[in-house]
């Protein structure tokens, strides 16, 4: 069962006025993309950035956007939605503080429109400057090689989870994923530090708003979680994680 820390970089919802240098700074170092890179250069990179804040709510890109950034969140929270058959947004993925999205790559436009959860400040990267870092220090390279073969190993693992399991597994597996990114420890429960609606959920697990919400009254009555309107939170991260695998 994962271990569930306080998140290392600056607090979620932090107003889009604190993303400031040393903010900016830190979730450079912090992110695994860069974390190999020698100090200088980080701080070089750093001088390089456009570090807007976004309140909640507000769209940061939209699909069908020309792509052409590498996005890294520094402090906040952020979710990618893709178009549904259904014709609506589907929630594919929640970010946190370290997490990066956008392209590393030369596509000409984005796939998908990231949302602000919670106030934030999202640092973003020319892909023209990520790609000149790659090309003079090859650990980053691989580093970047690295991300991209986890995102593609977590959409299997995902994907097969998310067909075979029972609504309760699906939203517990998803609850247990978003606490390792959004997580916080208060007084031996896990609270997630964003607002996530039924839909979201439901998106994410791949079922509907009303079997995420029955889902989820299940789960609580098993003593797994608690939640009231705008949070949730794990009480037994044990049980949840015995029932997302079982």
């Amino acid at each position: 069962m994962p271990q569930h820390l306080s998140l290392p970089l600056s607090p979620c919802s932090a107003a889009p006025s604190a993303c400031r240098h040393t903010v900016r700074l830190e979730a450079l170092t912090h992110a695994p993309l860069f974390a190999s890179l020698p100090a200088d250069e980080l701080i070089a990179l750093e001088g390089r950035v456009s570090a807007p804040g976004y309140i909640a709510g507000e769209r940061i890109y939209r699909a069908g956007d020309r792509a052409g950034s590498l996005f890294v969140v520094a402090s906040g929270a952020v979710k990618l939605l893709r178009p549904s058959p259904r014709g609506d947004n589907a929630v594919v993925s929640v970010l946190g503080p370290g997490d990066s999205f956008g392209t590393l790559t030369r596509i000409e436009h984005c796939a998908e429109t990231a949302v602000a959860m919670v106030d934030s400040c999202i640092i973003g990267l020319p892909v023209s400057v990520v790609r000149s870092v790659l090309e003079r220090y090859p650990k980053v390279a691989m580093a970047a090689f690295d991300e991209l073969a986890e995102r593609l190993e977590q959409s299997y693992q995902a994907l097969e989870q998310l067909t075979v399991g029972s609504a309760d597994r699906r939203v517990a597996a998803v609850l247990l994923s978003l606490s390792e990114k959004l997580g916080r420890v208060n007084e031996g429960r896990i609270e997630l530090s964003v607002p996530l609606s039924r839909a979201d959920l439901g998106a994410i697990a791949r079922i509907t708003p009303e079997s995420a919400s029955r889902a989820l009254g299940r789960l609580r009555a098993a003593g797994a979680v608690d939640f009231g309107r705008q949070w949730t939170a794990i009480v037994d991260p044990g049980l949840l994680h015995e029932i997302a695998t079982s």
